[in-house]
C-alpha cells in the first residue's frame, strides 16, 4: 500500500483552489496545510540539533511504513532562496523521512509550517527532539550553546521555551566542558549522563580524564562513581601540588567549595603576596562561583 492512501482520502483539500495550491507546495490561509510532498524534494534541516541515527532502529521503522504508511506527518518549512538545493526543509520528522527513503517511498505527508527566521526553526527542532526524548545529552547541550551563541538567548529564556529551570539548561551545557573523549562516550551511551556529572564535580582535566578510565575500568555505577570524585577531590591538582603544605590546603579547600580549578600563584617575595585565580567555563558558571563566594 503506498504511503497510507486512506490517510490522504479523509484529508482532502476543501476546494479546487486548496487542492492546486498543495500540488504546487502552497500552504493556504491556514498556518499548516496538509499534503503529499515528493520526498526528493525535501532536504534535512541544518540546523537540526540532532545528528546521530541509529541504523538499526531506521530500518526497524523502514518496515513499520512499508507496512502501514507514516502514520504521523513530517513538519517542513519552505527552504530559503540561494542556500538550499530543493523546495522544502525538515523542521520536525528526519527521522520518519529517512526511514520512508529507506523503504522506498516516493513522497511522504507533510505539514508547512511559516517560520519566521533561524530562532524559531531551531527552537522548533529543539523542542520537538526535547519533548520525543530524541537527543543525547551532548547533542541536547549543543543545541542550547548554538541558541546561546547565534540567537543571544541566555540559560533562562532557553529553560522557559523547552520547560526547563535554567539550572537544568546551564548544567547541560556544562558538559560541553569536558574532554572531547568522555564527550563522545556520552554520545554513543559508553557512559551515562549521571556518570558525566560525577565527573564535572572535579576541577580539571587531568582528574577528569583519571575518572573517567577508571569509570570504565573499574564498570562503576553513576552512585559509585560520585563517590569516587568525592575521593578524588582530595588528591590537588598539579598547580596546588607545587605549593607549601599550609597553601595546598588552602587551595583544595578553595577547589571543592567552588567546583572548579583554583590556583594560588604566590610572590616572589612574602610582602609581595599573590594572586588567587578562579577558573569558569560560562557567565553563568561565574555567577554561580560567586554565589558561593558571597554566601548568597
Amino acid at each position: 500500500m503506498a504511503l497510507g492512501r486512506g490517510l490522504s482520502s479523509l484529508i482532502q483539500p476543501k476546494d479546487a483552489s486548496q487542492q492546486q495550491g498543495a500540488q504546487n507546495g502552497t500552504p493556504s490561509s491556514h498556518q499548516e496545510t496538509m499534503f503529499y510532498i515528493a520526498i526528493d524534494q525535501i532536504e534535512p534541516n541544518p540546523l537540526q540539533p540532532r545528528k546521530e541515527f541509529d541504523e538499526a532502529a531506521l530500518q526497524d521503522l523502514a518496515s513499520s511504513i512499508k507496512e502501514s504508511g507514516i502514520l504521523q506527518p513530517i513538519l517542513v518549512m519552505r527552504a530559503k532562496s540561494g542556500t538550499a538545493k530543493v523546495p522544502f526543509q525538515i523542521l520536525t520528522g528526519e527521522r520518519r523521512w529517512r526511514a520512508a527513503k529507506l523503504a522506498g517511498l516516493k513522497e511522504v505527508p507533510a505539514l508547512i509550517r511559516n517560520v519566521a527566521n533561524d530562532q524559531e526553526n531551531l527552537r522548533i527542532a529543539i523542542l520537538e527532539n526535547v519533548q520525543r526524548e530524541n537527543l543525547n545529552p551532548i547533542e541536547l547541550a549543543q543545541a542550547y550553546k548554538k541558541l546561546v551563541d547565534e540567537f543571544h538567548m541566555d540559560q533562562e529564556s532557553i529553560g522557559k521555551k523547552v520547560g526547563k529551570s535554567r539550572q537544568v539548561v546551564g548544567n547541560t551545557m556544562r558538559l560541553l566542558t569536558l574532554p572531547v573523549s568522555i564527550q563522545d562516550d556520552v554520545k554513543n551511551e559508553v557512559i551515562s549522563e549521571n556518570h558525566a556529572r560525577a565527573i564535572l564535580a572535579l576541577p580539571t582535566d587531568d582528574m577528569r580524564l583519571k575518572l573517567w578510565k577508571e569509570i570504565k575500568d573499574l564498570k562503576l555505577s553513576a552512585r559509585h562513581a560520585e563517590v569516587a570524585a568525592r575521593k578524588f577531590k582530595q588528591t590537588p591538582s598539579r598547580a596546588v601540588a607545587a605549593l607549601d603544605a599550609e597553601t595546598k590546603q588552602m587551595a583544595m579547600k578553595l577547589e571543592a567549595h567552588l567546583g572548579t580549578k583554583v590556583t594560588i600563584e604566590p610572590g616572589k617575595h612574602v610582602s609581595d603576596g599573590g594572586k588567587i585565580v578562579i577558573k569558569y567555563f560560562s557567565n553563568e558558571d561565574l555567577r554561580a562561583v560567586v554565589k558561593k563566594i558571597v554566601n548568597e
